[in-house]
């Protein structure tokens, strides 16, 4: 049964993500190609290869491990949720295969024979945890455990990494998922978080997700999920230092390829956004390759909508290590569909990824703007091969045998 957390939240005041300028520092500039100040990106019937490789699903059956035990593959379970007045927000990870751990990338690119390496040699499971608050990072954390301390099901939904983990369950009031969190901070200190997440839309695509081979399977499990929990940071003598309630409105999506993310992905854009009477997902998926495939999901009225969709970008600036990112992206589908996104503050920046608060306008084919506060992140794997890189990805990460 899912837990009962707890029933008093505190009432934060509302304050918008709001940053009046977006980072142009160029730090790496040197090493990142530049690009005009508008790209547009269209998808069509030409690109159908490169579109098949990203596999778009909504099943909480294919939610399970699917134990894909190559070096190359890796298998995520991401949650992330929006606080009711906007002032908050988490992201979750639980990963088969950190794709950000130097050691991952350390392995694939000595080369490893998997029907000969130990399973210490091609598997490096992790946590992540972020908690943000007016537009900053309260706490975030990043384990990383050995594979011994992984474990998950291929039956049903459920996945424990140390002392980590989540699970599928059914109460009188819904079903969703259990979540707990147990993570090392530095100095000797302690995160423990529990979270609730009742699933209001899930399943809507009902397949396994086995024959995947080749391909980028993204499965938007739960777009949309009522979220409850609790944050307690503990210092080095047990005690809770501080403490969060938190409830609002959350997401689940769970994401694997058999193929190394470095080498296989140039570049991925998604996001996602709450409105009154409808949900919407988008990702744009570039490969290595060639080609691209942008796709937006709309969830709306039970229903839910996928479309290829063209891609506009403008304005780029660029974050404090060289990355480059639109400012304005404007994503079109044949029949009316808009989404226009906005990021308006940057919540975290590394030299492979991005990830902001973002505004969103949703147009319909009734003419009415919606608009939103949604979280989005922009990822560029490439920098992730680069040995002399690999201090950095450590300084995120704190390692637990």
């Amino acid at each position: 049964m899912l837990n009962n957390i707890g029933e008093e939240y505190v009432t934060a005041v509302k304050i918008q993500f709001i940053s009046k300028s977006l980072p142009e520092f160029h730090f790496f500039a040197i090493l990142t190609p530049r690009f005009p100040l508008f790209k547009e990106y269209m998808s069509s019937a030409k690109e159908a290869p490169s579109a098949r490789r990203l596999s778009v699903i909504s099943s909480v059956t294919a939610d399970v491990w699917h134990g894909n035990q190559a070096p190359d593959a890796y298998e995520w379970w991401y949650f992330d949720a929006i606080s009711d007045d906007g002032s908050e927000a988490i992201a979750i990870w639980f990963l088969d295969n950190a794709v950000s751990s130097p050691r991952y990338n350390r392995t694939l690119n000595i080369g490893i024979d998997s029907d000969t390496a130990s399973p210490n040699e091609r598997r490096f499971p992790g946590v992540f945890f972020a908690y943000y608050k007016n537009g900053k990072p309260i706490v975030r954390t990043f384990n990383e455990f050995s594979p011994v301390d992984f474990s998950a099901d291929q039956a049903s939904p459920a996945c424990r990494i140390g002392p980590s983990g989540f699970r599928f369950d059914a109460a009188p009031y819904g079903s969703g998922y259990s979540l707990e969190i147990r993570s090392s901070l530095s100095r000797g200190q302690m995160l423990e978080a529990k979270f609730e997440w009742v699933s209001i839309e899930a399943d809507f695509l009902r397949e396994d997700g086995q024959d995947a081979r080749g391909l980028h399977v993204w499965n938007i499990v739960a777009p949309r999920s009522d979220v409850s929990g609790r944050i307690d940071l503990i210092d080095r003598k047990g005690k809770v230092k501080a403490g969060y309630h938190f409830r609002g409105t959350g997401y689940h999506d769970h994401e694997y390829d058999s193929r190394r993310f470095a080498d296989t992905i140039l570049e991925r854009h998604w996001g996602r956004a709450h409105f009154t009477d409808s949900t919407v997902v988008f990702q744009k998926h570039i490969e290595s390759e060639g080609g691209e495939s942008s796709r937006l999901v709309l969830i709306k009225d039970g229903r839910l909508i996928e479309r290829e969709v063209r891609c506009e970008e403008q304005n780029f600036v660029r974050n404090k290590f060289g990355i480059k990112y639109p400012t304005r992206v404007s994503l079109t589908s044949d029949d009316g569909i808009r989404l226009r996104i906005k990021p308006i503050k940057v919540l975290d920046s590394s030299f492979y990824n991005l990830r902001f608060a973002s505004e969103m306008t949703l147009t319909l084919r009734d003419g009415k703007p919606r608009k939103s506060i949604g979280l989005t992140e922009i990822v560029a794997p490439k920098t992730l091969k680069y040995r002399w890189l690999d201090w950095l990805a450590d300084m995120r990460i704190l390692r637990v045998r």
